[in-house]
């Protein structure tokens, strides 16, 4: 369906001034696949780092289904393409290697919370919350239309409400945009939904998107199957706003 036909939720909103955004503190971004944390975030993340507030980007999966099929890169070798393409990207965000952690779970078979696996990943996830100990966290929208996304949300939710202090969690969208049913935008009374004004990241963030080259160009040509973003979808994410619901 996606949100050209449904009244825009967030048409309202206040934005998250400057100030506020100083009062985030340590911020955790939990991406599900790399580029998602550009595409989502890549504004705030800019922006935190403008203000040298300590950024930390986990990439759950391992991005190893986006090209199943290709004989050009085969899984080890499409995993660290994907990989270096994000370091790639967050440098441009000024986020360096030793701000990211890949977890490296099996990419579209992320477990949900019935999932005998469950808490293995939730596990994984803790590791870095301990070790980081953010102030805030960024992680997909709870009902984001894709289920790697879902599922991490449910990771991070599990992980977070057995943390021993307050977490501030934001939640950003991603196919919502693209994909959405009714039932899967937010409603009345779920959490705050916040602007963020990203007008001088806005091309920071566009490059890093563009580092992506094998999720927004033809470099791997050879998977029929191959995910490759459209500039229809591309062009959600090149705007002066990026959009969180703040629980």
């Amino acid at each position: 369906m996606g949100l050209a036909q449904e009244a825009t939720f967030y048409d309202h909103a206040p934005v998250l001034l400057p100030a506020e955004q100083q009062l985030l503190g340590k911020t955790l971004i939990v991406a599900p696949h790399q580029d998602d944390e550009s595409l989502g975030c890549g504004g705030i993340i800019y922006l935190l780092k403008q203000m040298d507030i300590p950024v930390h980007v986990v990439f759950v999966t391992d991005g190893s289904k986006s090209h199943p099929n290709s004989k050009k890169y085969p899984f080890e070798k499409l995993v660290s393409l994907r990989e270096n393409e994000s370091v790639e990207a967050l440098a441009i965000l000024g986020v360096g290697k030793n701000d990211i952690t890949f977890l490296r779970l099996q990419d579209g078979r992320l477990p949900t919370a019935e999932a005998p696996d469950f808490q293995d990943a939730v596990n994984a996830f803790k590791s870095v919350l301990n070790h980081f100990e953010p102030k805030t966290i960024f992680t997909p929208w709870q009902r984001d239309p894709h289920p790697d996304h879902r599922a991490t949300w449910q990771i991070v939710n599990q992980a977070v409400q057995a943390a021993p202090y307050a977490i501030r969690k934001f939640e950003y969208f991603i196919w919502l945009w693209e994909r959405a049913g009714s039932d899967d935008l937010p409603v009345a009374g779920e959490g705050k939904i916040w602007k963020v004004d990203i007008e001088i990241a806005q091309d920071y963030k566009k490059t890093a998107v563009e580092a992506y080259l094998s999720q927004t160009t033809s470099l791997i040509d050879d998977d029929p199957e191959g995910f490759t973003l459209s500039p229809e979808v591309l062009a959600h994410f090149d705007n002066r706003f990026e959009i969180f619901l703040e629980r």
